[in-house]
């Protein structure tokens, strides 16, 4: 059996969250990878008919966590946080680390660690189904605010995603990619496959972008120096 994918938009009036829902269809475990909002991923394990064994976290911002309490307590699961902001995740049981494994059923998960929008952010990397889970590091045409880091610490974490295979699948934690595409983007049509996958998921499907097409059609991952990063 083959692993299942599912995102489930949350915050959607404000934030446009993803949450995902990772199904190892070999052992039958389902993580949550960024449990944003309890509601929506209730209703959509209920439909699936799945019981969530983890969550991993990204990173600790409020539109990132808001589901772990309630999750943790209906589903008795266990919550994977970043080492670095472990005390800042709510009901966080477990420390990610950068570069040690995470083995849950026959998924084999590394994290990443990638300072810039928060010191301590981390990123999932499942190299085998060619999934990275960015969180608020990389979205689709664009990068996540410095809330805590630096523009140096963002930079070599964005070049920490370009070493990864071109095939790789890119799944972001927010659906921000309208406004954050250049207005002329959507006459030109080298643009159309990716706006066609945009609007698959502005309607709740499952359609990433792969590392090489986010390479070509995002300025923040084209820069070569942190001088060209910063525009200077």
């Amino acid at each position: 059996m083959s692993t299942k994918l599912i995102p489930v938009f949350c915050n959607e009036k404000n934030m446009a969250n993803y949450a995902y829902i990772l199904n190892d269809g070999a052992s039958g475990k389902t993580i949550i990878i960024d449990a944003a909002e309890p509601n929506p991923i209730i209703r959509r394990l209920e439909e699936l008919q799945l019981k969530p064994d983890y969550i991993l976290t990204t990173h600790h911002h409020f539109d990132h966590v808001g589901a772990n309490e309630s999750l943790k307590q209906k589903y008795n699961l266990k919550i994977i946080a970043p080492e670095k902001e472990f005390d800042k995740v709510p009901a966080a049981d477990i420390a990610a680390r950068d570069g040690d494994p995470i083995n849950i059923g026959a998924l084999a998960i590394t994290p990443i660690a990638a300072p810039g929008h928060t010191r301590g952010h981390i990123l999932y990397h499942l190299p085998k189904e060619k999934m990275l889970f960015t969180g608020d590091v990389l979205f689709n045409c664009c990068v996540g605010g410095l809330f805590e880091g630096t523009p140096a610490e963002m930079f070599e974490s964005l070049q920490k995603i370009k070493a990864l295979p071109d095939d790789t699948l890119i799944f972001p934690g927010h659906e921000y990619t309208r406004s954050c595409l250049p207005p002329e983007a959507f006459n030109l049509p080298e643009f159309q496959t990716y706006l066609q996958k945009m609007l698959i998921r502005e309607e709740g499907g499952t359609a990433p972008v792969t590392l090489a097409e986010e390479k070509r059609y995002n300025p923040y991952l084209q820069a070569q120096t942190l001088s060209e990063f910063l525009g200077q």
